[in-house]
């Protein structure tokens, strides 16, 4: 039993109990539907709803009459009862799938893309998960919390200038330090982009002198990059946002990078559920510009609850399982008129 679906049927019948108040978040009582509680006192509340090993239970201080959430809504409301039945049967079956998708969340089946012999687009880089354990992109990868399961797509070079350069001669010349490569790949499994991640471990020392990111794209023939495309499911839920790595902390998640016009959404995502993730910055301009478009566009949007002060979902993995993560997204997700409502209490301009 839930004790959420538990909760939500106490709200429901609680119009129909007398003097029925929430004490405290998990407390509620009224007078006994059961006994009629006191018929001296009109204004004794003798019956109460109270949490106890994650399920709500009644009991009566005045008949003694005490009960789960079952057998009380049995007594007083069967018709609320069967409803009460069903939505715990289909929380009993989508509790099984969110129990099989947490543990799918993060082995990854999905290999990388079988490249074709004569890109040998990578070979001139090392692939993460093949780097021994003390070096530096591997101390990166730990230090950020990336997921193991995800270190076959991100790769390391030396020197990423050349690295790119190789690629496309046409790159602008971007330095010789070594850096964290996420290549992008499309549904044919080519090499379409890349992003050169700075490998600092003390990235408020380095902020002045180093790009964070560094975004490469050598097919021309594509208006933006989208990372991730090949590894969603267009037929459920698309969680979008900013960054490649944030991408790996979620299920069925993509990342849009760079600008663009955002009514535009790549053909394999057409007509799907999306949800678009926004960095939780509530002050900065360009965010919150964007953010206000997805609305007007009538997009689902995450915005971030006031008890969050991380800046991105990276952040969050320190303090919160990906679990965790997923659920307050998916419970601050927000459209049409309740997103204008709640964006404009999170915005700080």
């Amino acid at each position: 039993m839930s004790i959420f679906i538990d909760k939500k049927f106490i709200s429901m019948i609680s119009s129909q109990l007398e003097r029925f108040s929430w004490k405290k978040e998990n407390l509620a009582n009224c007078r006994c539907p059961i006994c009629g509680d006191s018929s001296k006192n009109k204004t004794k509340t003798r019956g109460y709803f109270f949490c106890k090993e994650n399920a709500y239970f009644y009991k009566c201080h005045n008949c003694g009459f005490g009960s789960n959430i079952y057998n009380f809504l049995k007594e007083v409301s069967p018709s609320l009862c069967k409803q009460y039945a069903y939505e715990n049967f289909k929380d009993k079956n989508q509790h099984h799938d969110r129990k099989k998708e947490a543990e799918e969340m993060f082995t990854f089946k999905d290999k990388p893309p079988q490249f074709k012999k004569k890109d040998k687009v990578l070979d001139s880089i090392e692939c993460l998960k093949d780097l021994p354990s003390n070096h530096v992109a591997v101390k990166f990868a730990n230090m950020r919390m990336i997921p193991k399961q995800h270190w076959g797509l991100l790769y390391y070079a030396e020197n990423f200038g050349a690295f790119t350069k190789e690629l496309d001669p046409s790159t602008v010349n971007i330095g010789k330090e070594e850096r964290l490569v996420i290549p992008f790949f499309n549904s044919n499994g080519d090499v379409v982009g890349c992003q050169g991640r700075a490998l600092s471990m003390h990235e408020e020392v380095n902020a002045r002198e180093t790009l964070k990111y560094i975004t490469v794209k050598y097919d021309k023939g594509i208006d933006r990059l989208w990372y991730g495309l090949w590894r969603v499911n267009p037929e459920k839920r698309v969680y979008v946002v900013e960054g490649p790595i944030d991408s790996l902390f979620l299920r069925n998640a993509t990342a849009l990078v760079g600008a663009g016009a955002l009514k535009d959404v790549p053909s394999r995502l057409e007509g799907s559920e999306m949800t678009y993730i926004l960095d939780n910055e509530p002050r900065n301009k360009h965010i919150c510009a964007y953010i206000e478009r997805l609305i007007e566009l009538g997009r689902d949007v995450c915005i971030w609850p006031d008890d969050i002060k991380e800046k991105d979902i990276n952040d969050m993995a320190y303090n919160m399982s990906t679990r965790k993560i997923q659920k307050v997204i998916d419970d601050n997700t927000y459209n049409g008129l309740k997103a204008k409502l709640r964006f404009t209490e999170w915005r700080k301009i």
